[in-house]
This record gives C-alpha cells, structure tokens and sequence, in this order.
C-alpha cells in the first residue's frame, strides 16, 4: 500500500473539508431562497413553477378583477299599467331589454357584476326609471363609478299595454336595445353606435336615424301612414308583410340598398334616385343611405 506523505495528508483533509463545506451552502441556500418572499418574488417563482397559484389566477381571470362572476340584481322598480301609454328610452354605452309579460305591473330591474365586499343595492344606479305625462322613461349609462360594472336593464310590459302602446321614442348611443312583441302607433328612433332590434308592429309610423350603429325592424304590420329610414354607414334591415302597400322613395350614396320589392333591373351602383311602390300604395316611405347598407323586404 502507497503511503501519503505528511504534506498530501494535509491537502486531502483540506480539500475533503471544502467540500462538506460547499455542500452545507448549498443546502443552506436552497432553503433560504424556496421559502424566501423577498423583492426579487422567489417564492411566488416556485409556486408559480408547481401550479400552486392556477386556480386564484383563473378566479381573477373570471371575476374582472374584483367583481362578482354572475349579474346580481341591483334595482327593481315598480309602476301600475294604467299609469303610461308612451316610452321614451336614453341610453348610452348599457343594454336595455324590453319584454312582454302578463300581469298589471310593469318593473324595471337593474343587474350587474357587483364589486366585492359592496352591498347589491348600494351599488344601483339612481333614477333609472319614472313615468311622466303618461310616459314610462328609462334612462340607463355606462358608470364607472366602480360599484358595478357590466349593467343592464330588463323592462318588463303587461302584455295590455304592451300591445296597445301609443309611441316608442328611443336615443340610443353606443348601447343596446332590444324590444320583442310590441305594438305602437309610433316609433321615433335616433342611433349612434348602438345596436337596436325591434320585433313587432308600428301601425302608423316609423321614423328612424341610423349613424354607424346596427338596427333590425321586423314588422308583422308595417307603417300605414310613413317610414322613414336613413342611415350613414350603419347598417338597416326592415321586413315587413309582402302586401303592405306604399309608395317609396330612395336616395343612395355609394352604400348598398337591397329589396325584393324593386323593379327587375335595378343595379344599385348605376343610380342615386329611385321610386318604387307596392300594394295598393297608400302610405309614403322615404330611404336615404349614405356609405351604410340597407335592406327593405318582404317577411
């Protein structure tokens, strides 16, 4: 057996010792930096790195930040039937939904994503809805005052006064409205960006100013008396019952007009005026487009 001499004896327990020492460093270290919340974030590091946060990071994800996961119900307002025979809407940047329902009472309920720790009814929004001069007006806004968010408005209509209405007058901004199984005299609608779609009746006439927004009307009784209907660069879409009888009117810029109600022949990019009829023509409509789309046919 080789035998060390002094001086190799005392390099070997040297080097033996450094390396125990290294060792208990790293070990040291490594515990020290997996528990370790400081400011360079090492703890959220690991437990990002073992899915330990997947689960807050979804909710988050879910709930916007700090609002509830489903609408909750912040308002609800309530009036007689025979208190109103008029609506008047103002919306901008919210949603608006109006329904048919039986009973003598009409409600308006407000909903919306509450913020946590807020108390639902706390965070509604203040004179949403009132009738004046036999007028239900409902004026709902977009709000960022950060007690609600995602807001919306349900109207719900006795079905004997939904079907017996005397005027709807809408102004609608970047919002939505939607109305279902209506039935008025009259319709007055003014668009900015929004969204609007109306299933039902206007016995008598519609008016509707359309700028860059979206609009549906159809009609199971179409105006006996006037439509008139322009648009910019929105865009329109009006069905009515094949034997309304009218006499029409259209002007177009260099936006599409498209009708089953017009002559053979008709070649949209080769005009800018145009009349055209249908029935009996008894009641007068007017259609102006400017860059938007329309289209007017039989249901």
């Amino acid at each position: 057996m080789m035998k060390l001499s002094h001086e190799s004896k005392v390099r070997l327990i040297v080097g033996i010792g450094a390396f125990v020492l290294i060792i208990g460093l790293v070990f040291g270290a490594s515990r020290t930096l997996i528990h370790y919340d400081g400011p360079w974030g090492l703890g959220d590091i690991a437990s990002g790195l073992l899915g330990m946060d997947h689960e807050d990071d979804k909710d988050d994800l879910l709930n916007g930040g700090n609002y509830s996961a489903q609408p909750q119900q912040l308002s609800s307002t309530t009036f007689d039937a025979d208190m109103f025979r008029y609506l008047d809407f103002d919306i901008n940047a919210a949603s608006v939904d109006v329904k048919v329902v039986d009973g003598n009472k009409a409600r308006v309920i407000e909903r919306g994503r509450v913020a946590k720790g807020m108390d639902a009814s706390k965070a509604a929004a203040q004179h949403i809805a009132s009738v004046e001069d036999s007028t239900l007006k409902v004026s709902q806004f977009g709000s960022d005052d950060g007690k609600a968010i995602d807001r919306s408005v349900t109207v719900e209509l006795p079905r004997r006064v939904a079907e017996h209405l005397k005027g709807i007058n809408a102004h609608v901004g970047s919002g939505d409205l939607q109305i279902a199984g209506v039935i008025c005299d009259g319709f007055d609608l003014f668009l900015g960006a929004g969204d609007v779609e109306f299933t039902g009746s206007v016995t008598d006439a519609l008016s509707a100013e359309v700028g860059s927004g979206d609009v549906t009307f159809e009609l199971y009784q179409a105006p006996a008396k006037s439509m008139n209907v322009s648009v910019d660069s929105g865009d329109v879409e009006v069905t009515v019952p094949n034997s309304t009888g009218f006499t029409a009117s259209l002007t177009l810029g260099s936006g599409d007009f498209e009708s089953d109600f017009l002559p053979d022949g008709y070649d949209d990019e080769a005009i800018s005026s145009l009349e055209f009829e249908n029935g009996d023509k008894s009641a007068t409509y007017r259609f102006a487009v400017g860059s938007g789309d329309m289209s007017f046919n039989p249901e």
